[in-house]
């Protein structure tokens, strides 16, 4: 051995672990920056809508989901709000199409040209599912105030039939 060439004992055994520690140092930076930038060009990786794009893998939303009950198991109340007879029994008839099995009818004293349908606290699914099932739009769809504007004996869901379902 020469006096240039140091021996194998005497070299710099630090080296290897300080490289492998700034490898990891650099993986870490990137996977973080690769979280909080979405893995693209900076661009929002959520389409409009509630739709993803090709790229993506998680679909973010800002919409709240809410879970109905089993149509046979709500129980309805349709009020027919209007002068036009039988409008509450061709609602229900329409519910009891869609598998609404326990659905009552009855009248009320104050006429509306648009139908609402009231859910009681924590039925707001039915209520929307209720709405769905006779073609009305969600924003149709209330909770229902105190005090209700009928008696509901045990409905869950108050359909206050309008003009606009006969």
């Amino acid at each position: 051995m020469t006096a240039d060439t140091p021996a194998p004992d005497d070299q710099d055994h630090g080296h290897g672990t300080r490289t492998g520690v700034i490898i990891v140092v650099i993986a870490v930076v990137v996977g973080l920056i690769l979280l909080t930038k979405g893995y693209g060009s900076g661009q929002s990786e959520v389409s409009p809508g509630g739709q993803s794009s090709s790229n993506t893998t998680v679909v973010v939303s800002t919409t709240t989901t809410v879970v109905a009950n089993p149509p046979a198991s709500v129980k309805v109340k349709v009020v027919n709000a209007t002068n036009v007879q039988g409008l509450a029994t061709k609602a229900r008839d329409r519910l009891q199409g869609v598998g609404y099995t326990q659905v009552t009818v009855g009248d009320s004293p104050k006429p509306q040209e648009r139908t609402t349908v009231y859910y009681v606290a924590g039925s707001q699914g039915d209520g929307q599912a209720v709405a769905k099932a006779l073609g009305l739009n969600l924003d149709q769809v209330l909770q229902i105030p105190e005090p209700p504007p009928t008696e509901l004996v045990g409905a869950t869901v108050l359909v206050m039939a309008g003009l606009d379902l006969s």
